[in-house]
Parts: structure tokens; C-alpha cells; sequence
């Protein structure tokens, strides 16, 4: 990656933890200059989480990439999802912090989920997880493709919009202290809060195609022509840095990088198979649903454990009322049809089982 400075001057330290903002029309070059960055993060020693991508795979391009080779590479999964591939497999729910160190490459992409809101379920719970860090050995370089998703990955942990815009900004200012550098891009520059925007390092401008520059960016024509902004080579861009330096940018194209109708799971050798989707909890704001998980935690409590419904009551924080109906709805499902749904859909291993306690079983 080159860039000639036209106006002032910036050096990207690609070891500091920045946020890079790219904005373009559909088929500019955004991802594949975010992957350019990230191969710069790579080469500086950091790791990659390509958490975002289009739903055809695009992330499972650095399987074939020259770091494949000498780069630990792990894949996160949703659950009721099989995926088959020499590289290790992970369910995303189990990825640790250690992962992030032990992993150089680390790809969360939309083939390996049920559904989009399965997507968006698990990338706001691995963002939450990078969050948790208090300390770190290296940086991440997070890549979230389409930052629109960002936001909507925070409304699945919560359907209030205000709320979930503060905790995405809040992510997003906080991530340099969690040593978490970020690549986001969109379509359209308004598409992404204004205090999002305002945290942004380094903006990076693709071909802008007929609509031009947006109302807060026009005064760039008085440096650079309204042609090329309208229709830059997708290894050109342009940049814009926080101390207000402006550059032109070339970029090295990925050879690696997916192209469109290109079949990326078989080119790079992984296999897919779905099973049911399993019902995830959600948050109603007055209250919360109870999930496939949470139900199966019910009656693994009420029958390994032995508890009675108040101390399940206790340990979970959910109401007698609601454990006692999700008992009973279990034991009349076990015993209509043979097995209970939520709990097949989790894994649970007494799916086929009514739940009994110890004393009642006796009688």
C-alpha cells in the first residue's frame, strides 16, 4: 500500500489500534483494501478476526491466502451447523480470549450460520468477549465488512436503538484500550451514526459512482477532481486522516480475494451441512424470552441437581412460574410425541426424558 500526502502529512502505524472507515460504491474495492490493511496488521506481528462478510463466504478467502500456510487459522460456527474443513472448527460459543492469542487468523463468516440472526446473535457475543479484555499480548484487527451489520449485530442483544447506538459507539472508542483495531465500510456515509463517524482514524474513500461525495465531505473537490472521485480503479483510493492530512492511495489487490459467482466453500475445500435451528432468547425490553438453552439448563438443573423449582428459581433468576411451565410443557411434549424440540434442537441429553426429581421418581 502506497499514498502520496497532498495536503499535510500522516505515517499509519499499523501497530497502534486505529479505526479505518472505508466508503465506496458496491464493487469499488472496499473489502479487499480492508483485507490489504489487515495483511499490514499481519505482517506487524497482530492477529485478524474477519467477523463481517457478504452471505457468500468472503471471508473464507484467507483460506487460500499465502498466510494460510504459516498462520494458525481457526473457524467459529453457529450451533446445528456441521462444518468439515482441515482447518479447526470451533462453535463460536466456546471461542475463548486464548483464542485470540493462540490463533493468528480468526473467521466468523455467514455460510457457517443457520441464518443471518444467528449471525448477528453470535458476532455481537464475540464482540462482547474482545471486550473483556484487560489486558493483551497483541492487537486484533477486527474486519467488520458492512459496518451497518455492526449496529444491527448490537440490536440482538437489545431492541432498544438509542441504547444499542451508545453501545456500539461505546465499542468502538473504547477499542483501543482493549488493543482491538477496527475496519469497517459502507455503502453510504450516513448509513453509520455521526458519533461513529467521529471516531474514525483514518477515512478511506473508494469510487463514489454518480452520487458523488455526500454534503459533509463535497469540500474534498477543492483538491481532488469530481471524475476521479466518481470513478476510481477499485486499487485507488483516496484518505482522510484524523489530523486532517489528505492522501491518494494505491492499494495491492488480493490475489486471493473472492470474486463474484465463485464457489468459496469448494475452492477452498469446506463442507456445510444445517441442521434446526435452535431459538435464542430474546430480550422484549419488559422481558425476555426463554431460549432452547435456557429451557434445556431448566431441566438438566431439576434432575441432575435435584433442585426444586424455587432453587432453580435462585440460580437462574427466572420466576417459579416460568420453570414450572417450561417443566411441564417438556414432560407433556416427552410424552405426546416421545422427545421434547427445545431441548433436541440444544443438544439436551434428556431430550427423550420427562423431568422427575429424585423423590418424585422413588414414588
Amino acid at each position: 500500500m502506497k499514498i502520496k500526502w497532498i495536503r499535510g502529512h500522516d505515517i499509519i502505524d499499523y501497530t497502534k489500534p486505529n479505526v479505518y472507515f472505508a466508503l465506496g460504491t458496491r464493487g469499488s474495492g472496499k473489502s479487499s483494501l480492508l483485507e490489504d490493511i489487515g495483511e499490514q496488521y499481519l505482517r506487524n506481528g497482530s492477529g485478524v478476526f474477519d467477523l463481517f462478510g457478504s452471505r457468500d463466504g468472503e471471508g473464507l478467502a484467507w483460506l487460500r491466502s499465502p498466510w494460510a500456510k504459516d498462520k494458525n487459522i481457526l473457524l467459529l460456527r453457529g450451533e446445528n451447523v456441521d462444518v468439515q474443513s482441515s482447518f479447526p472448527v470451533k462453535l463460536a460459543d466456546q471461542a475463548s480470549l486464548a483464542d485470540f492469542d493462540k490463533y493468528d487468523i480468526v473467521i466468523s463468516t455467514s455460510p457457517f450460520y443457520i441464518n443471518v440472526d444467528q449471525e448477528f446473535s453470535y458476532a455481537a457475543k464475540l464482540t462482547d468477549l474482545l471486550y473483556k479484555r484487560l489486558h493483551y499480548k497483541r492487537l486484533v484487527y477486527l474486519l467488520a465488512r458492512e459496518a451497518a451489520n455492526f449496529y444491527y449485530s448490537r440490536l440482538k442483544v437489545s431492541d432498544n436503538q438509542i441504547y444499542a447506538k451508545s453501545m456500539m459507539a461505546y465499542l468502538i472508542r473504547e477499542a483501543r484500550h482493549m488493543g482491538i483495531a477496527l475496519g469497517l465500510d459502507s455503502i453510504r456515509f450516513y448509513a453509520i451514526d455521526i458519533d461513529i463517524r467521529h471516531l474514525t482514524d483514518y477515512l478511506l474513500l473508494k469510487s463514489q459512482g454518480v452520487q458523488g461525495l455526500s454534503r459533509d465531505l463535497k469540500w474534498l473537490y477543492s483538491y481532488i477532481q469530481a471524475g476521479l472521485i466518481r470513478q476510481m480503479k477499485q486499487n485507488q483510493f483516496l484518505v482522510l486522516s484524523r489530523n486532517g492530512a489528505i492522501g491518494y492511495g494505491i492499494s495491492d489487490f488480493p490475489a486471493w480475494h473472492k470474486i463474484e459467482k465463485e464457489d468459496i466453500l469448494n475452492e477452498v475445500g469446506c463442507k456445510v451441512s444445517y441442521g434446526e435451528m435452535m431459538e435464542i432468547g430474546q430480550n422484549k425490553g419488559t422481558f425476555k424470552t426463554v431460549g432452547d438453552l435456557e429451557h434445556c439448563n431448566f431441566i438438566r438443573l431439576y434432575i441432575e441437581e435435584n433442585l426444586s423449582m424455587e432453587k432453580i428459581r435462585l440460580r437462574v433468576s427466572r420466576s417459579a412460574k416460568t420453570i414450572h411451565d417450561h417443566i411441564m410443557l417438556h414432560n407433556n411434549t416427552v410424552a405426546r410425541t416421545g422427545f421434547c424440540p427445545a431441548c433436541k434442537r440444544a443438544n439436551g441429553k434428556y431430550f427423550d426424558r420427562r423431568a422427575e426429581r429424585i423423590e418424585l421418581a422413588a414414588l
